[in-house]
C-alpha cells in the first residue's frame, strides 16, 4: 500500500529580539572603574618593584615596558573616575 508523504511542517522561526541593553547606575559604573583602577594601580606598582629588583637585561626591560602600560591604563581609568564624580556632582 503507497503512504502518502508527510507534509512538511513549517516552524516559524522567532526573529532575534534586540536585548535591552542594561543600563547601570552611576553609583555601579564608578565602583567597575574603581575596581579597575586599583587593579592596574596594584599591577604598576607591582611591575615597577620588579623593574627596580631584578638585574638580568630581558627581565627588565620587560618590566619597564609593563611599568608603562599599566602606568598608561591606570591613567586612564583615573582619568574616567573623575569624570564619572563630575557628572554625578553636575547631574544633582
Amino acid at each position: 500500500m503507497y503512504k502518502m508523504p508527510k507534509k512538511r511542517v513549517r516552524r516559524k522561526t522567532r526573529k532575534s529580539a534586540v536585548k535591552p541593553v542594561m543600563v547601570r547606575s552611576s553609583k555601579q559604573r564608578i565602583n567597575l572603574v574603581a575596581r579597575r583602577l586599583i587593579f592596574f594601580v596594584i599591577l604598576f606598582v607591582l611591575s615597577l618593584v620588579l623593574n627596580v629588583a631584578i638585574s638580568n637585561e630581558i627581565w627588565k626591560n620587560l618590566f619597564a615596558m609593563l611599568t608603562l602600560i599599566f602606568g598608561f591604563v591606570s591613567l586612564a581609568f583615573l582619568i574616567v573616575l573623575l569624570i564619572l564624580w563630575f557628572m554625578k556632582i553636575i547631574r544633582k
